[in-house]
Parts: structure tokens; sequence; C-alpha cells
């Protein structure tokens, strides 16, 4: 597994900011804020596996920034999300042997800097 900012040569590397988002509305906002900036939006902890891979797609829709969904302990979660198009997952938990065309795209843990900036709040 590997550290978000030394993904593999095969996908690009993820843009700080990394902004954990739970609502479209947020992300709307955040899209706004940040006007063609990069950045890269991460789910809630264990998002996928408490809300799913469908919710996670659908919420953040036809955005073109990256995304992460954090999918807990569950590898086959994690696997699935990749195979459905989702650019990176956190999985705690990964023991098996991963395709070389998903490396740089598993994470073990979470970003360290998931802030939303204060004018982002409600």
């Amino acid at each position: 597994m590997t550290d978000p900012h030394s993904a593999s040569s095969i996908f690009p590397s993820f843009p700080r900011p990394f902004i954990t988002i739970s609502t479209r509305t947020t992300l709307l906002k955040v899209h706004q804020h940040f006007a063609g900036h990069p950045f890269t939006i991460l789910s809630p902890l264990h998002a996928g596996a408490s809300l799913g891979i469908e919710w996670w797609l659908h919420l953040i829709g036809e955005s073109k920034a990256p995304s992460i969904l954090d999918c807990g302990a569950s590898a086959s979660l994690a696997i699935e999300a990749l195979h459905k198009g989702i650019e990176g997952v956190v999985c705690r938990d990964f023991r098996a042997g991963l395709p070389n065309d998903m490396r740089g795209r598993l994470f073990s843990q979470r970003p360290s800097d998931t802030s939303i900036p204060t004018l982002m709040l409600p």
C-alpha cells in the first residue's frame, strides 16, 4: 500500500488539499471555492462501509476532482469501489494481492490534512 502523495506513475497523484464532504451542497461549495484549482474529495470516516459505494458515486456525480472513499476494513468493498471507477480507497485491513492496474490507489490510512476551509462551513 502507498501514501496518497506517492501514487505510482500509472495514476496521477491525489492533489492537496483533501476535503472531506458528506453532502452534495458541500461538494458544490468546495468546487466554487477552489474554482478550477486541484483538490481531492475525501469521504467521511468509514463511509463506504456504512453508506455504500452507490451513495458515494451519486454524491460525487460528475465532479472532475479525484475522490477517495474510506471503506473501513472491508477489502471486498475497497476492490469493488476501485472496479467501479472510484480513483482511490482507504482500507485498513487489506491483505490480498492487488492487480497492477490498481496500485497507488489503495491506502491503509486516511490522509492527515482533511480540513474544510472555514468559509465552507454553514
